[in-house]
């Protein structure tokens, strides 16, 4: 054989080197995960149009009607309406308004006047003006640049595009951020329904459960039965007078059912009665006893727990004569004859009302508990505190199985997202599980927290609204005058991953004195939930900062230790469950679960 040798060039030969350093690295599949969705997002580029951009002037005119009938509302007041145009600073909405091109972030900053906790500001006519303000500010921002608008949104989508190409885009924060605003502004656009569709469908899985084992729910919701109750009946011409106890135990049972949580609850009770029986000069006295059984069905409505009149109660009643009263021995002896051939009558009678009346009880005392529980429930979830803040009801839906209930909320308005897959962390079968997913801190807070402008001589205020929960940010001295305008998309976030829970705030101004630096600016802090001996959580603290002004700032808000001391169950709990323990915490992949037994 003859070899031939050809020669190459350095050039050649260093491509050739690049190639075979290029095949030894790790290749990424050039397929995106979701392959619909990114065709979607691609289709989304083609077919962006302008001609769809909300029509200002129907948003003015809105907005307009809605002033008009706020304005009637205060002027009702003579001595209300004024205090309330100061505070929201009517007269400089109303200066602004009438620009030519009024500036979304002044509007923006004036409809954040219409969040806080102060009563009256649930009413009707302030939500109604609030809501009309927001969607204008929304739609001018859309709409008042169309060529700047519509090179966003490419820029938007084709970012997407590339990321939706690369491994793990869901366990990528800031690749989800950048989505949910995409989908924000594609639905406030009205650009490709298709695309927002089909984002808010994957990203529509519940970001609050509760899993409650059969084991952990007998535990804590069953109680004893110990009830004492007159006797005083007439029974086939017998007046019967005594006394009789009911004990025992009612416990909760869980029943099948995928689409509402449904349980049963079941009374196992032993009956005694001491009596006297009064017939035309006898007396007989008596013994009885039953074992009693009654249930109900209980089932998670909208409104809260309720009863659905099925009460079912069984009763299988003995009675015993044990002496028989009268001054002739012959009227004993024909009054024991006649008590004994009509005491298998006397006893069906007697067991059927006792049954009847056990039911009755039995139901009113449920209906009663259950009215007083979902008054507290309504208390809870329907507070004014959302309204004022413009903050949607979570949705909620639960389901049940012979081993385990699963309540599940979702806290998704609009075009949030919320989880798009369940958590991956096993429930306990003995126990309550909670689990929390990062979408949901965020999704509460963005309407009240997005382009809002935290002034220094405004947080007293906040702290009188909120309490502990304001006092992060302090105003000290010698700062001298600040304000802090936060992201105008999210700017509060919480990322579950690692064994790490970690909260970002982002701003993008900061003014202080008569300085301004306006750029965008994250304060991040991570916390490691360490669990005790006793079931009691501990933090420990580590914090990223970008700006030392921000540091100083929100130093108070992200402390070295989120809690001043361990969390205490039996502070916070009811009595039932002053003997839980934390036995288990899981923090990964978007989720944050903890066991409790």
């Amino acid at each position: 054989m003859i070899k031939k040798w050809i020669p190459v060039s350095p050039q050649f030969a260093l491509g050739l080197l690049g190639l075979f350093g290029a095949m030894s690295k790790p290749i990424y599949s050039q397929l995106p995960e979701d392959p619909a969705l990114w065709n979607s997002v691609n289709r989304s580029l083609g077919e962006l149009d302008p001609t769809k951009f909300p029509d200002i002037a129907a948003a003015r005119a809105r907005l307009d009607q809605q002033i008009v009938n706020f304005e009637r509302y205060l002027d009702s007041s003579p001595t209300q309406g004024p205090l309330w145009k100061d505070f929201l600073k009517w007269d400089t909405l109303q200066k602004e308004l009438a620009q030519e091109t009024p500036n979304p972030e002044t509007l923006n900053d004036l409809e954040k006047r219409f969040r806080q906790n102060y009563s009256g500001l649930e009413y009707s006519p302030f939500v109604g003006l609030r809501d009309a303000l927001s969607k204008y500010v929304q739609e001018a921002r859309i709409s008042r640049d169309p060529d700047t608008t519509l090179q966003i949104l490419k820029n938007r989508l084709a970012k997407i595009s590339e990321r939706m190409q690369l491994p793990d885009m869901r366990r990528d924060p800031k690749a989800v951020h950048d989505l949910a605003q995409l989908v924000s502004y594609m639905k406030q656009a009205n650009q490709s329904p298709d695309f927002v569709s089909r984002v808010l469908t994957k990203y529509s899985q519940p970001n609050i459960r509760a899993i409650v084992s059969d084991d952990f729910l007998k535990k804590a919701f069953s109680r004893p039965v110990d009830q004492a109750n007159p006797v005083n009946e007439v029974i086939l011409g017998t007046t019967i007078i005594g006394q009789s106890i009911l004990c025992g135990n009612v416990s909760p049972t869980l029943v099948d059912n995928p689409n509402q949580a449904t349980l049963r609850l079941l009374m196992n009770a032993d009956f005694a009665s001491q009596n006297k029986g009064y017939n035309r000069g006898v007396v007989l006295n008596t013994t009885g006893t039953a074992d009693v059984v009654a249930c109900e069905t209980l089932t998670l409505g909208d409104s809260g727990l309720v009863a659905l009149g099925d009460t079912g109660a069984d009763a299988q009643l003995s009675t015993t004569i044990q002496s028989i009263e009268h001054r002739l021995k012959l009227v004993r002896k024909i009054a024991a004859k006649q008590a004994s051939k009509k005491k298998p009558q006397a006893d069906a009678i007697g067991e059927a009302r006792m049954e009847n009346r056990i039911r009755t009880q039995f139901h009113e005392q449920l209906t009663q508990q259950l009215s007083e529980a979902n008054r507290r429930l309504r208390e809870a979830m329907e507070s004014p505190l959302m309204s004022r803040l413009g903050i949607s009801k979570p949705q909620r839906n639960s389901w049940s199985h012979p081993t385990e209930m699963g309540l599940q909320w979702k806290v998704q308005a609009g075009t949030q997202l919320a989880a798009d897959l369940p958590c991956p962390f096993p429930s306990d079968p003995c126990g309550l599980t909670l689990q929390i997913h990062e979408s949901v801190v965020a999704n509460l807070l963005d309407p009240v927290l997005a382009g809002r402008i935290l002034r220094s001589e405004e947080m007293g205020a906040y702290t009188a609204q909120f309490g502990d929960v304001a006092k992060g940010i302090q105003r000290k001295e010698e700062d001298g005058p600040w304000a802090i305008t936060l992201n105008s998309f999210q700017p509060v976030e919480t990322v579950f991953d690692d064994n790490l829970i970690k909260f970002r705030v982002s701003t993008q101004r900061l003014e202080r004195e008569d300085q301004s630096l306006p750029h965008t600016a994250t304060v991040e802090a991570s916390y490691r939930l360490v669990q005790g001996d006793t079931g009691k959580v501990q933090q420990g603290a580590r914090g990223v900062v970008l700006r030392t002004f921000l540091k100083n700032k929100f130093e108070q808000l992200f402390r070295e230790k989120l809690f001043d001391s361990p969390i205490r169950w039996s502070d916070r709990l009811p009595e039932q469950f002053k003997d839980l323990q934390l036995c288990a915490v899981g923090i990964d992949d978007g989720w944050l679960q903890l066991q409790i037994r």
